[in-house]
Parts: structure tokens; C-alpha cells; sequence
């Protein structure tokens, strides 16, 4: 998630969620239970892709609804796919610079040695990053920012947690995307977004482990309105307008086709458990508004 944001929004943002410190397992991130004309049914969940111990609590009240379901439908199948190593290796090849050029050639001096800084600080060898590319490296940099300025980690992203439980429990596990579209939708932006996002986050080091405890922490108490705010505030950084088109695309884009989806399943007559980040759920133009758009009755569920 690549919404930067001011000292003072996250002033005010933290003031508006005084006492939304859920977490263990008083956890109750926002579920909606979808029925269509014939009685059919699907949940939706909206995930997160970041978390910690208080993700696993969580996950113990999400499942009681999830193992009641015939499947498990995620953006892709994280898991599978960091277990193969030959689609993993696959995918990197895809940023990867084959012209003889290296990073240092696509990014000023000044922010290639303060984005070279991070990932060492974060132990992400950047001596073996330099023939990748600025999409590559705009990831990298994120990565290292949450691993050194933050104590929440992606083995505990609830997406994850939930694949493993349905796999535990031989829940088929459905891909909603696959890894090779939002693979490629990463590396399709021009080069000023992604020097943008680096300049960005590193500009933005100090609030970074704030904002993501604070994203999350209103994602674990279910306040949908100001986890929203979070998501959706744009940033006044040069550039703006670039980076705004980049997380609109990242997420407004992609709901239409999750949505259709959720309408496929619902046809099958199977039940189905549809978790996809969160950011795709709430909004206008979400995934919920959507399905009631065309007719479905979508009502916030209680678990």
C-alpha cells in the first residue's frame, strides 16, 4: 500500500480511532455475507497484507465462518506460489535488466544511496539488486521500510493465515487474480512513479511503523470509515497526480473484475469465502457497493 501521509493526517486519524485498539480475540475485522435471488450465498472478507500475533487470534474467530465454506477464494495463492521456486524465479525474471544497464543508471545518486542504505540496513543485499528494475526496486524499498521501521511482518498477512487454515482443513483454495497479472500490473507504471514511490517512503521513514500499526489496528476493530480515510488520502508530494493514478489503478480498477468474480461463485452455487485486501471492499466504488449496485442483498455480518 503505497499511501503516503503527513505527520498531521496521522495526528488526526489516530484521534478519530481513540478506542479502536482491538485486538486477540476481541478482533473483528469487517465481514459481509452476500445472497443472490435464488438463496445462494458468499462471504467477504476484506484482508490485510501485513500483521502479527494479534492476526492469529483474529484468525481463529474468521475461520469458524471460513471452514463452513466450500472454498477459499484469495487474489492468488501465496503460499503455492513462494513454494515454487521455478514461478517465483519466473516472475523476478520479469524486472530484471537485460540491456547491461543497472539501477544506478535509472535513479539519481543521492536517492540510489539512500535507497542502497536501507536495504543493507534491512539485510536485502542490494549489491545483488543492482540488475533490477526501478518496479523491482520501488518494492524492495518498501520492504525494507516495513522490516526496519515496523514491527508488523507478512508471514502473519491474514491472507496467509487463511490459506494455511484452509489447507489445514482441505478447503480448496481459489485464485481470484493470479501472481502473473498483479505481477505485471506492477511493472507497467513509467519510471517517474516508481522513483516517485521510492522518494516518498524514504521521505517518510519516521511515520512509517505508525501509520502501518495504525492501518492495522483500525483493520483489526472493523472501523471501516477511518480505515477508508487511511487508505484513500492522497498524497501532496510532487508528482501527486502520478501517484494517485497508480493507486487507483492499484485498487479502483481492479474491484470491477473482483467483483465479477464474487458473481461467479455465487452463480456456481457453491459457498464461498471471498477474502481480498480490504482496500477493495468498502469504498464507492468497492466490491460490496458493487454487488449491491447489481441487485445482490449485501449485509455486514456479525461473527
Amino acid at each position: 500500500m503505497k499511501r503516503i501521509l503527513s505527520g498531521l493526517l496521522i495526528a488526526v486519524l489516530l484521534l478519530a480511532s481513540v478506542g479502536c485498539g482491538a485486538g486477540g480475540k476481541n478482533a473483528a475485522p469487517l465481514m459481509w455475507k452476500v445472497t443472490d435471488g435464488e438463496g445462494h450465498t458468499m462471504y467477504l472478507f476484506g484482508t490485510i497484507h501485513i500483521g502479527d500475533a494479534r492476526s492469529e487470534a483474529a484468525l481463529e474467530r474468521v475461520s469458524t465462518v471460513m471452514e463452513q465454506c466450500d472454498a477459499l477464494a484469495v487474489e492468488f495463492d501465496v503460499v503455492a506460489y513462494q513454494k515454487d521456486l521455478g514461478e517465483a524465479a519466473k516472475s523476478m525474471m520479469r524486472f530484471l535488466l537485460t540491456d547491461g544497464t543497472t539501477i544506478e543508471d535509472y535513479m539519481p545518486a543521492d536517492l540510489y544511496q539512500r535507497a542502497y542504505a536501507l536495504l543493507k540496513e534491512a539485510g536485502l543485499f542490494p549489491d545483488l539488486m543492482k540488475t533490477y528494475n526501478l518496479a523491482m526496486w520501488a518494492q524492495l524499498v518498501e520492504t525494507a521500510a516495513i522490516q526496519k521501521y515496523s514491527d508488523l511482518d507478512s508471514e502473519h498477512a491474514m491472507d496467509v493465515l487463511l490459506i494455511n487454515r484452509a489447507y489445514e482443513k482441505e478447503i480448496p483454495v481459489w485464485d481470484v487474480e493470479s501472481a502473473e497479472y498483479q505481477m505485471e500490473l506492477l511493472d507497467s507504471f513509467d519510471d517517474e512513479v516508481y522513483l516517485l514511490q521510492i522518494q516518498t517512503t524514504l521521505d517518510s521513514l519516521e511515520l512509517y511503523g505508525s501509520s502501518l500499526e495504525l492501518m492495522y489496528r483500525l483493520w483489526l476493530a472493523g472501523d471501516r470509515d477511518t480505515f477508508w480515510r487511511l487508505v484513500a488520502a492522497e498524497t501532496d508530494a510532487e508528482g501527486a497526480d502520478a501517484l494517485n493514478d497508480y493507486n487507483a489503478r492499484l485498487i479502483d480498477e481492479r474491484n470491477a473484475a473482483m467483483a465479477e468474480k464474487a458473481k461467479e461463485h455465487l452463480r456456481s452455487g457453491k459457498t464461498v469465502f471471498f477474502a481480498v485486501g480490504a482496500a477493495h471492499m468498502a469504498n464507492a466504488s468497492g466490491i460490496v457497493q458493487l454487488l449491491k449496485d447489481a441487485g445482490y442483498t449485501v449485509e455486514e455480518f456479525s461473527y
